[in-house]
Protein backbone atom coordinates (compact mmCIF):
# COMPACT_ATOMS: atom_id res chain seq x y z
CA UNK A 1 0.00 0.00 0.00
CA UNK A 2 2.77 2.17 0.65
CA UNK A 3 4.48 1.68 -2.61
CA UNK A 4 0.97 2.74 -4.17
CA UNK A 5 0.20 5.76 -2.14
CA UNK A 6 4.08 7.50 -2.84
CA UNK A 7 3.23 7.38 -6.78
CA UNK A 8 0.56 9.85 -6.40
CA UNK A 9 2.45 11.58 -3.06
CA UNK A 10 5.65 12.16 -5.38
CA UNK A 11 3.27 15.23 -7.28
CA UNK A 12 2.64 17.00 -3.65
CA UNK A 13 4.99 19.62 -3.02
CA UNK A 14 6.83 18.71 0.02
CA UNK A 15 7.23 20.73 3.34
CA UNK A 16 9.96 19.83 5.86
CA UNK A 17 9.28 19.43 9.64
CA UNK A 18 10.85 22.80 10.96
CA UNK A 19 8.07 24.27 8.45
CA UNK A 20 5.40 22.20 9.47
CA UNK A 21 5.75 22.93 13.40
CA UNK A 22 6.70 26.81 13.04
CA UNK A 23 3.68 27.90 11.20
CA UNK A 24 0.79 24.66 11.88
CA UNK A 25 1.31 22.83 14.94
CA UNK A 26 -2.80 23.23 15.68
CA UNK A 27 -2.52 22.49 19.63
CA UNK A 28 -5.39 24.29 19.53
CA UNK A 29 -7.99 23.05 16.96
CA UNK A 30 -11.22 21.54 15.61
CA UNK A 31 -10.87 17.97 14.76
CA UNK A 32 -12.88 16.48 12.26
CA UNK A 33 -12.42 12.85 11.00
CA UNK A 34 -13.76 10.85 8.15
CA UNK A 35 -13.82 6.80 7.92
CA UNK A 36 -12.97 5.73 4.05
CA UNK A 37 -11.69 2.64 2.05
CA UNK A 38 -8.21 2.02 0.22
CA UNK A 39 -9.92 2.94 -3.02
CA UNK A 40 -12.02 5.88 -1.60
CA UNK A 41 -8.48 7.95 0.00
CA UNK A 42 -6.84 7.13 -3.68
CA UNK A 43 -9.31 9.02 -5.28
CA UNK A 44 -9.72 11.69 -3.02
CA UNK A 45 -5.84 11.93 -3.54
CA UNK A 46 -5.62 13.50 -6.65
CA UNK A 47 -8.19 16.44 -5.10
CA UNK A 48 -5.81 17.34 -2.46
CA UNK A 49 -2.90 18.22 -4.47
CA UNK A 50 -3.26 21.60 -5.31
CA UNK A 51 -4.43 22.43 -1.84
CA UNK A 52 -2.45 20.51 0.01
CA UNK A 53 2.29 19.91 0.85
CA UNK A 54 2.84 16.71 1.93
CA UNK A 55 5.35 16.52 5.20
CA UNK A 56 8.59 14.76 3.36
CA UNK A 57 11.60 13.61 6.44
CA UNK A 58 14.50 11.93 4.57
CA UNK A 59 13.17 11.18 1.59
CA UNK A 60 10.12 9.61 2.96
CA UNK A 61 6.17 11.01 3.15
CA UNK A 62 4.84 7.95 5.12
CA UNK A 63 5.80 7.01 8.89
CA UNK A 64 5.22 4.48 11.35
CA UNK A 65 3.71 5.47 14.46
CA UNK A 66 3.64 3.94 17.92
CA UNK A 67 1.10 4.77 20.50
CA UNK A 68 0.26 3.76 23.93
CA UNK A 69 -2.66 5.29 25.23
CA UNK A 70 -3.20 5.37 29.49
CA UNK A 71 -6.29 4.78 31.48
CA UNK A 72 -7.61 4.98 34.81
CA UNK A 73 -8.39 0.65 35.92
CA UNK A 74 -12.19 1.48 35.47
CA UNK A 75 -11.84 3.32 31.94
CA UNK A 76 -12.43 7.09 32.68
CA UNK A 77 -11.43 8.14 29.66
CA UNK A 78 -12.95 6.01 27.34
CA UNK A 79 -16.39 6.46 29.81
CA UNK A 80 -16.26 10.41 29.12
CA UNK A 81 -16.25 9.75 25.30
CA UNK A 82 -19.21 7.02 25.60
CA UNK A 83 -21.39 9.34 28.03
CA UNK A 84 -20.75 12.26 25.61
CA UNK A 85 -19.23 14.43 28.03
CA UNK A 86 -18.54 18.02 27.33
CA UNK A 87 -14.84 18.25 28.86
CA UNK A 88 -13.33 14.92 28.21
CA UNK A 89 -9.54 13.63 28.20
CA UNK A 90 -6.96 11.45 26.45
CA UNK A 91 -3.68 10.32 27.46
CA UNK A 92 -1.10 8.39 25.44
CA UNK A 93 2.61 8.22 24.93
CA UNK A 94 3.54 9.00 21.12
CA UNK A 95 6.67 7.15 19.67
CA UNK A 96 7.48 8.46 16.11
CA UNK A 97 9.31 5.23 14.56
CA UNK A 98 11.42 6.55 11.73
CA UNK A 99 12.80 9.49 13.50
CA UNK A 100 13.15 8.12 17.15
CA UNK A 101 11.48 11.08 18.79
CA UNK A 102 8.58 10.11 21.91
CA UNK A 103 6.17 12.44 23.34
CA UNK A 104 3.88 12.04 26.32
CA UNK A 105 0.23 14.01 25.50
CA UNK A 106 -2.38 15.24 27.03
CA UNK A 107 -5.28 16.26 25.08
CA UNK A 108 -8.49 17.60 26.17
CA UNK A 109 -11.57 18.39 24.71
CA UNK A 110 -14.07 20.73 25.32
CA UNK A 111 -17.11 20.83 22.72
CA UNK A 112 -16.06 21.12 19.54
CA UNK A 113 -12.27 22.27 20.69
CA UNK A 114 -8.92 20.19 21.19
CA UNK A 115 -6.23 21.10 23.28
CA UNK A 116 -2.92 19.59 23.34
CA UNK A 117 -0.34 19.44 25.90
CA UNK A 118 2.96 17.69 25.69
CA UNK A 119 6.33 17.39 26.50
CA UNK A 120 9.14 15.08 24.76
CA UNK A 121 11.12 12.16 26.66
CA UNK A 122 14.04 9.36 26.02
CA UNK A 123 12.42 7.43 23.38
CA UNK A 124 13.34 3.80 25.55
CA UNK A 125 10.53 5.25 28.11
CA UNK A 126 7.93 4.91 25.29
CA UNK A 127 4.65 3.01 26.25
CA UNK A 128 4.48 3.53 30.32
CA UNK A 129 4.46 6.27 33.17
CA UNK A 130 7.57 7.41 34.81
CA UNK A 131 7.94 9.99 37.57
CA UNK A 132 7.98 12.66 35.11
CA UNK A 133 5.17 12.01 33.29
CA UNK A 134 3.16 11.82 36.73
CA UNK A 135 4.15 15.36 37.17
CA UNK A 136 3.31 16.36 34.02
CA UNK A 137 -0.26 14.94 33.88
CA UNK A 138 -0.89 15.90 37.26
CA UNK A 139 -0.29 19.47 36.43
CA UNK A 140 -2.36 19.76 33.46
CA UNK A 141 -4.89 17.92 35.12
CA UNK A 142 -5.30 19.88 37.91
CA UNK A 143 -5.22 23.38 35.85
CA UNK A 144 -8.27 21.79 33.76
CA UNK A 145 -10.13 20.34 36.25
CA UNK A 146 -9.22 22.75 39.13
CA UNK A 147 -9.35 21.29 42.90
CA UNK A 148 -10.12 17.41 42.10
CA UNK A 149 -7.12 15.55 42.53
CA UNK A 150 -5.13 13.35 39.35
CA UNK A 151 -6.45 9.62 38.96
CA UNK A 152 -3.80 6.70 39.06
CA UNK A 153 -3.50 5.69 35.25
CA UNK A 154 -1.74 3.07 33.66
CA UNK A 155 -0.88 1.59 29.78
CA UNK A 156 -4.23 0.32 28.52
CA UNK A 157 -4.18 0.02 24.49
CA UNK A 158 -1.19 -0.03 21.75
CA UNK A 159 -1.81 1.13 18.59
CA UNK A 160 0.28 0.98 15.34
CA UNK A 161 0.22 2.44 12.35
CA UNK A 162 1.63 4.27 9.14
CA UNK A 163 1.28 8.13 8.90
CA UNK A 164 0.17 10.82 5.61
CA UNK A 165 0.49 14.43 7.08
CA UNK A 166 -0.07 17.13 5.22
CA UNK A 167 -0.96 21.22 5.65
CA UNK A 168 -2.95 23.14 3.34
CA UNK A 169 -0.68 25.54 1.02
CA UNK A 170 -2.91 28.62 3.39
CA UNK A 171 -1.59 27.23 6.50
CA UNK A 172 -5.00 26.97 7.74
CA UNK A 173 -5.60 23.09 8.01
CA UNK A 174 -3.54 20.15 9.36
CA UNK A 175 -4.24 16.53 7.73
CA UNK A 176 -3.53 13.41 9.25
CA UNK A 177 -3.79 10.36 6.68
CA UNK A 178 -3.69 7.08 9.03
CA UNK A 179 -3.58 3.36 7.39
CA UNK A 180 -2.22 0.29 8.22
CA UNK A 181 -4.06 0.42 11.69
CA UNK A 182 -3.54 -2.37 14.61
CA UNK A 183 -4.86 -2.25 18.37
CA UNK A 184 -3.59 -4.40 21.01
CA UNK A 185 -4.95 -4.67 24.64
CA UNK A 186 -1.94 -4.27 27.10
CA UNK A 187 -4.34 -5.45 29.96
CA UNK A 188 -4.69 -8.80 28.87
CA UNK A 189 -2.36 -11.55 28.74
CA UNK A 190 -2.61 -13.21 25.66
CA UNK A 191 -4.70 -10.99 23.67
CA UNK A 192 -4.68 -10.78 19.97
CA UNK A 193 -3.66 -7.38 18.11
CA UNK A 194 -6.85 -6.14 16.21
CA UNK A 195 -6.02 -5.60 12.53
CA UNK A 196 -8.10 -3.06 10.52
CA UNK A 197 -7.14 -3.69 7.34
CA UNK A 198 -8.74 -1.45 4.39
CA UNK A 199 -9.49 1.48 7.10
CA UNK A 200 -8.12 4.43 6.17
CA UNK A 201 -9.06 6.96 8.92
CA UNK A 202 -8.86 11.09 7.81
CA UNK A 203 -8.28 13.70 10.44
CA UNK A 204 -8.60 17.52 9.73
CA UNK A 205 -7.48 19.88 11.96
CA UNK A 206 -8.55 23.43 11.72
CA UNK A 207 -10.60 26.30 13.57
CA UNK A 208 -12.10 26.54 10.03
CA UNK A 209 -15.88 25.99 10.14
CA UNK A 210 -15.67 25.34 6.10
CA UNK A 211 -12.25 23.59 5.35
CA UNK A 212 -10.72 22.39 2.63
CA UNK A 213 -11.52 18.57 3.42
CA UNK A 214 -14.73 19.95 4.37
CA UNK A 215 -15.44 20.95 0.90
CA UNK A 216 -13.35 17.81 -0.42
CA UNK A 217 -15.49 15.29 1.18
CA UNK A 218 -18.78 16.70 0.21
CA UNK A 219 -17.94 16.32 -3.01
CA UNK A 220 -17.37 12.80 -2.78
CA UNK A 221 -20.30 12.41 -0.78
CA UNK A 222 -18.62 11.08 2.14
CA UNK A 223 -19.87 12.40 5.76
CA UNK A 224 -18.31 13.21 8.92
CA UNK A 225 -17.55 10.35 11.08
CA UNK A 226 -19.55 10.67 14.46
CA UNK A 227 -17.81 9.78 17.83
CA UNK A 228 -14.72 8.74 16.03
CA UNK A 229 -12.21 8.65 18.75
CA UNK A 230 -9.64 6.10 17.86
CA UNK A 231 -8.77 4.70 21.23
CA UNK A 232 -12.38 4.63 22.62
CA UNK A 233 -12.81 2.53 19.56
CA UNK A 234 -10.20 0.41 20.21
CA UNK A 235 -11.00 0.00 23.82
CA UNK A 236 -14.48 -1.76 21.90
CA UNK A 237 -12.60 -4.18 19.40
CA UNK A 238 -10.59 -5.26 22.57
CA UNK A 239 -13.77 -6.32 24.08
CA UNK A 240 -13.09 -3.71 27.49
CA UNK A 241 -15.81 -1.53 26.87
CA UNK A 242 -19.55 -2.58 29.51
CA UNK A 243 -21.27 -0.34 27.04
CA UNK A 244 -20.53 1.25 23.57
CA UNK A 245 -23.71 2.52 21.84
CA UNK A 246 -22.23 6.24 21.28
CA UNK A 247 -19.27 4.44 18.60
CA UNK A 248 -22.57 2.11 17.28
CA UNK A 249 -22.77 4.24 13.86
CA UNK A 250 -18.71 4.40 13.52
CA UNK A 251 -18.48 0.60 13.96
CA UNK A 252 -21.04 -0.30 11.56
CA UNK A 253 -19.20 1.66 9.37
CA UNK A 254 -15.57 0.37 9.66
CA UNK A 255 -17.40 -3.71 9.81
CA UNK A 256 -18.69 -2.31 5.83
CA UNK A 257 -15.12 -1.41 5.51
CA UNK A 258 -13.61 -4.69 6.57
CA UNK A 259 -16.21 -6.96 4.92
CA UNK A 260 -15.27 -5.28 1.39
CA UNK A 261 -11.30 -6.50 2.50
CA UNK A 262 -13.06 -9.99 2.55
CA UNK A 263 -15.10 -9.75 -0.46
CA UNK A 264 -12.25 -8.35 -2.89
CA UNK A 265 -10.36 -11.46 -1.18
CA UNK A 266 -12.38 -13.95 -2.25
CA UNK A 267 -13.33 -12.28 -5.18
CA UNK A 268 -9.37 -12.31 -5.95
CA UNK A 269 -9.43 -16.03 -5.09
CA UNK A 270 -12.11 -17.04 -7.23
CA UNK A 271 -10.35 -14.86 -10.20
CA UNK A 272 -6.86 -17.41 -9.53
CA UNK A 273 -9.02 -20.43 -9.65
CA UNK A 274 -10.21 -19.70 -12.97
CA UNK A 275 -6.92 -19.22 -14.06
CA UNK A 276 -5.79 -22.42 -12.84
CA UNK A 277 -8.82 -23.93 -13.99
CA UNK A 278 -7.66 -22.78 -17.53
CA UNK A 279 -3.70 -23.12 -17.60
CA UNK A 280 -5.15 -26.82 -16.93
CA UNK A 281 -7.50 -26.94 -19.90
CA UNK A 282 -4.57 -25.81 -21.95
CA UNK A 283 -2.31 -28.41 -20.55
CA UNK A 284 -4.64 -30.92 -21.48
CA UNK A 285 -5.38 -30.15 -24.89
CA UNK A 286 -1.38 -30.31 -25.84
CA UNK A 287 -1.23 -33.51 -24.51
Amino acid sequence: MNSEYQYKLNKFKSINLTELNSTASFLKRIDRKYLLNAEQFWNILDDLVDKFDVLEIADKKVFSYDNVYMDTPDYLFYNQHQNKLKSRTKIRTRYYVDSNLAFFEYKQKNDWVTNKFRYQFPSEEHGFMTRGKKRFFDWVWQSVYGWKKAPEISPSIKTSYKRITMVSKNWEERLTIDFNIKALNLRKAWAEMVDLKNLVIVESKSLKSNCQTCKIMRNHEIKRAKSCSKYSLWVVYSGLAEKFDTFKDTMEKIKEIRMETIKNKERTWGIQEILKDFERIKEEALV
